[in-house]
């Protein structure tokens, strides 16, 4: 009889406590969605968002001009520009002529090649 009288007061305490502590998890999560949680927790995100996005744009920016630097540090260094043989009127590149002797896209057997 002692042991029923154990098993029954241990059964209620645990039956209390896991009560109060669900009761407990459940007011916190409903306290959690009210509207005003909501709303803070929206705006606190999108404060982080901009915040992300405005950081990634400046890194973006930061790597084009890099890039852009090294690019016209190439070209500067395999183009060669100098005062006495530069030429005001430089002559044009003659047109190359297709296989059949004539210029590409004149006759009808150009417009077939051009086409494909």
């Amino acid at each position: 009889m002692f042991k029923r009288i154990i098993w029954m007061g241990t059964g209620m305490a645990v039956g209390a406590g896991g009560a109060f502590w669900a009761k407990r998890k459940v007011e916190a999560t409903v306290e959690q969605y009210l509207p005003e949680q909501v709303a803070v927790r929206a705006a606190a995100g999108a404060r982080g968002l901009a915040d992300t996005v405005r950081a990634a744009a400046s890194e973006g920016r930061d790597a084009m001009r890099a890039t852009e630097a090294e690019l016209r540090a190439r070209v500067d260094a395999r183009t060669f520009v100098g005062a006495a043989e530069a030429s005001a009127d430089p002559e044009p590149a003659p047109r190359r002529a297709h296989r059949s002797g004539g210029q590409i896209g004149t006759g009808t057997a150009g417009r077939r090649r051009a086409r494909r």
